[in-house]
């Protein structure tokens, strides 16, 4: 279920150097600060276990004060047997979704950015990881680098679908947050 040891999480194939450091350093950072750390699995909900993959995925023990009024409502005798069975699968879950990260180490189609921001827009949190790349000019035209190229499709996004937890950062932002933890 959980990661154990960081260290021992296997390099993709596809992987680059730069985005499999970054998947080690988000599941220290996930440990350092106490979650329940997942690497390349689907979400856990009460719905079940998700098909929606993601690279890193940290997790909390459910509030004791939700379980206890969920075991309250379940008393009830009037409850329609759909929600009962949806108060029973949340009652059942040992850990919770806080956040989720997408780790891009490479270019990406603004289709697969907006299924990257799609799969995010309901957590609690949802962090996309993105190298910060350089401006270059191909015939003249100046081609934005994959950084602000997400920032467009999230607010774009935004204003078709409404607000949403997600937000996109860069390598070096996550090296310095975990610094800040002494990582």
């Amino acid at each position: 279920m959980s990661v154990d040891d960081c260290e021992r999480i296997v390099k993709a194939k596809h992987e680059t150097d730069k985005t499999f450091e970054t998947k080690i350093l988000l599941c220290k950072l996930g440990k350092k600060l106490g979650f329940e750390v997942d690497v390349e699995k689907g979400q856990e909900s009460e719905l079940g276990k998700l098909a929606i993959r993601h690279d890193v995925l940290w997790y909390v023990k459910p509030c004791e004060w939700f379980g206890r009024l969920l075991e309250i409502a379940l008393l009830r005798n009037d409850i329609q047997d759909d929600y009962r069975k949806l108060l029973e699968r949340k009652v059942n879950l040992k850990r919770q979704l806080h956040a989720a990260f997408e780790i891009e180490g490479s270019d990406a189609t603004t289709k697969a950015m907006k299924g990257d921001i799609s799969n995010l827009s309901k957590l609690p949190y949802g962090v996309i990881v993105v190298r910060r790349g350089k401006e270059r000019s191909i015939e003249g035209d100046k081609i934005e680098h994959i950084r602000n190229r997400f920032e467009k499709a999230l607010i774009e996004f935004r204003s078709l679908h409404g607000s949403n937890n997600v937000i996109v950062v860069s390598f070096e932002d996550v090296k310095s947050l975990a610094a800040k933890w002494g990582l």
